[in-house]
């Protein structure tokens, strides 16, 4: 038998928190920055494909370099579906890519640090 909890609810859980935060965070972008509305599904979006991202690369693959890389690696992902969808004229990929992978590594620093 396998001691590894089941993939789905983790996901679905972790997926609820990313939409929460990419709404709060698109949410400020809207009312205080004075962003297009497209920022607000962009950053709902990206929080949601981090979390599932972050579970799936750490819980299910398990890839080799630690929940800082996978964090990072997730932010990277995340950023790029931002960018496409807030900014698909503009050339702030760059920007995008490394706040993700910043962000992402931060996250999986700090949830590492409490378990």
């Amino acid at each position: 038998m396998s001691d590894a909890k089941p993939l789905f609810p983790e996901m679905l859980k972790r997926g609820i928190t990313g939409l929460v935060l990419g709404l709060i965070a698109g949410a400020i972008q809207v009312w205080f920055l004075k962003q297009d509305l497209s920022h607000l599904w962009a950053s709902m979006a990206a929080g949601v494909l981090y979390m599932t991202a972050w579970t799936v690369l750490t819980e299910w693959f398990r890839f080799a370099g630690g929940n800082i890389v996978l964090g990072a690696v997730s932010g990277v992902i995340a950023a790029i579906v931002w960018w496409a969808i807030a900014m698909p004229a503009e050339n702030v990929f760059l920007q995008a890519a490394v706040a993700g992978a910043c962000f992402g590594a931060t996250y999986a620093w700090s949830d590492r640090r409490m378990t």
